[in-house]
């Protein structure tokens, strides 16, 4: 049986457990603790505040956007602080179709190769695609690796016998 996510919870018992982001930030917020961050920050965040009963304050990153253009061509060259934004996904949804998504590859690429044109961007997504190599999918993502592993180990499974496998998983745990 899952525990109470309170502070009388131990450290191990957290540790063990799986905890949805609402379930961590109303921690916080009942904790005072900040509330910022994304699930493996939070989670993180309450490790520290169970074992020494204090919390350090996060830093705060201010973002800096560039000011995007509403419309995009293969030739055009991506600028300094571009981010993956709605016009820039129906772009790239007009070049590769509608099953088009922004995968790491795209979003690192976007980020970090300023000076770079859009085709270049292409390129790189296609060559990602055509790898077939398999992604690592981060720690915080537990429901989506799950979701693969289950596939992997159920071939021919459909979704809601992973969906339900993983809703049995989470509550053993």
């Amino acid at each position: 049986m899952r525990p109470e996510l309170t502070k009388e919870i131990t450290l191990l018992e957290f540790q063990q457990n799986y905890w949805l982001k609402e379930e961590l930030t109303s921690f916080c917020r009942a904790q005072n603790l900040p509330t910022s961050g994304g699930k493996l920050e939070l989670s993180k965040r309450i490790e520290q505040f169970l074992s020494s009963g204090k919390v350090e304050k996060p830093i705060v990153k201010h973002k800096t956007h560039s000011t995007m253009p509403k419309t995009f061509s293969r030739e055009m060259v991506i600028g300094k602080g571009w981010h993956c934004s709605q016009d820039l996904r129906s772009f790239f949804e007009t070049e590769f179709g509608a099953s088009f998504h922004f995968n790491s590859v795209m979003r690192d690429f976007i980020k970090n190769e300023a000076g770079k044109t859009l085709q270049d961007a292409m390129d790189a997504y296609k060559a990602d695609l055509a790898s077939g190599v398999e992604k690592e999918i981060g720690s915080q993502f537990e429901y989506n690796r799950h979701i693969r592993d289950f596939y992997k180990s159920h071939p021919g499974a459909s979704l809601q016998e992973a969906i339900q496998a993983w809703k049995e998983l989470k509550d053993r745990r």
